[in-house]
């Protein structure tokens, strides 16, 4: 594989800095003191706390769904500095306006064309790895998944995060004493493309417990950008299946359900990796409207736009199934406990229908 050397003299490190300006603006409110978050802490940490937790539900998997904490009474002087710097992107808001596009068909030609000139993910990668394996990434991954919700990034944000990842480690053995800080370094890569105020290198040191220095990360982002040879807006599952929803006005909940099983498939990586990103967008959209007992699981028109049939899709969304009735079970509970919540809807608690669905084409 390849080696890259990196320059020493930190001086010419630059990172991307909250502009002075902003600084004396910020301000927490009350209740928000950093104590007990999830997101801080080591990896290996990170896994052992996971391990206790079901050791101590023996044995048998409870979700606990997030209660709503309240708020103290805030003045308006500072909803009004705080409002312009630090509002965050909703999910719901990422959706173009439910009406017909004219340029829907061709931006969904254009990502279909540009996932394959990106596709640049060794599906067997693993095996070359001789010091991580699938279980250490799927830790490393739920680890990401609760840093995104501690600093309320974007979906796209972590789904970014994980391209970065698979790509990086196709190409580049890594050690285990490094593996957190090549996840780290993913999304704080991710972080400067999709977020207004990312967290910076000294906030990543301290995410992983000072394990590394803002040094080590910014040379690692150098390495990184290198192997990706600086491609880094490659499309995504979250771009075809927010357009698949936006085009056909899908609701909420449905939209909210594909998400959902999307990132378990980010989650488990293993049998997901050889699978272009619009074929896993199409497949958790059909699962998760048969899962809501719509209709027609896989409208022809939809199935037009996505380019892939149900006969197609089949075997994919089989899998998925099987992901998805095990997800209660699994050690790993970021990405299930945040699809718990109100905001998503409480979709990770809907139950799994049987899998019933009409291959024949027409």
């Amino acid at each position: 594989m390849a080696n890259f050397h990196l320059h020493e003299d930190p001086e010419y490190l630059v990172e991307n800095v909250r502009p002075k300006r902003f600084q004396n603006a910020i301000k927490e409110f009350p209740g928000q003191a950093k104590k007990n978050r999830l997101a801080l802490q080591t990896l290996s940490t990170y896994q052992q706390n996971c391990k206790q937790q079901t050791k101590q539900q023996g044995g048998e998997k409870v979700t606990r769904v997030p209660e709503k904490k309240a708020v103290s009474p805030v003045s308006s002087d500072e909803l009004i500095k705080l409002k312009s710097v630090f509002k965050r992107r909703n999910v719901v808001t990422r959706l173009p306006p439910h009406e017909s596009n004219e340029y829907d068909d061709d931006i969904m030609e254009y990502l279909n064309y540009f996932e394959k000139k990106m596709f640049k993910i060794k599906p067997n990668y693993m095996v070359k790895q001789d010091h991580v394996n699938y279980g250490m990434r799927s830790t490393l991954i739920d680890w990401l998944v609760s840093v995104a919700e501690e600093y309320q990034m974007n979906e796209q944000t972590l789904h970014l995060s994980v391209n970065y990842l698979d790509r990086f480690l196709s190409y580049i053995s890594v050690i285990k004493e490094k593996f957190q800080l090549v996840g780290a370094t993913a999304m704080m890569i991710a972080g400067k493309v999709e977020e207004i105020y990312p967290p910076n290198t000294s906030e990543w040191s301290y995410l992983t417990g000072n394990t590394y220095k803002p040094e080590q990360l910014v040379k690692m982002e150098q390495l990184m950008l290198k192997v990706l040879n600086f491609e880094i807006n490659a499309p995504t599952i979250l771009d075809f299946l927010l357009l698949l929803c936006s085009k056909y006005r899908v609701d909420s909940k449905t939209m909210y359900l594909a998400m959902y099983l999307s990132e378990l498939v980010l989650l488990e990586g293993e049998g997901y990796l050889q699978y272009y990103p619009s074929t896993l967008a199409a497949a958790s959209l059909v699962l998760a409207r048969h899962t809501l007992f719509k209709a027609d699981p896989w409208p022809p028109k939809m199935a037009e736009t996505a380019g892939y049939s149900l006969r197609q899709l089949s075997p994919i969304v089989q899998k998925q199934h099987k992901t998805f009735k095990s997800s209660p079970f699994k050690e790993r509970e970021a990405v299930r406990n945040k699809y718990s919540s109100d905001k998503y809807q409480r979709v990770a608690l809907v139950k799994p229908r049987v899998l019933v669905l009409e291959e024949d084409e027409e």
